[in-house]
């Protein structure tokens, strides 16, 4: 599992990075958002038509927004 979970000091919130580039995907998010993130990371990574729906439904998302 190349993403960890850890609680943000003095703050009630945790924080998701990826272990091997250290890039942080939340900065301050409950955990039940956290881990629901971290699942949806590992999806995306792990399975390719999940990620294509994924990317596909952003840039439907995207143009609406522009319209």
């Amino acid at each position: 599992m190349p993403y960890s979970i850890r609680k943000v000091p003095n703050k009630r919130c945790y924080r998701v990075t990826n272990r091997k580039s250290k890039q942080i995907m939340a900065k301050c998010t409950s955990k039940d958002k956290a881990k629901k993130q971290v699942r949806l990371l590992l999806g995306i990574e792990n399975n390719r038509t999940f990620a294509k729906k994924v990317r596909a439904r952003r840039i439907t998302q995207r143009k609406m927004k522009s319209i």
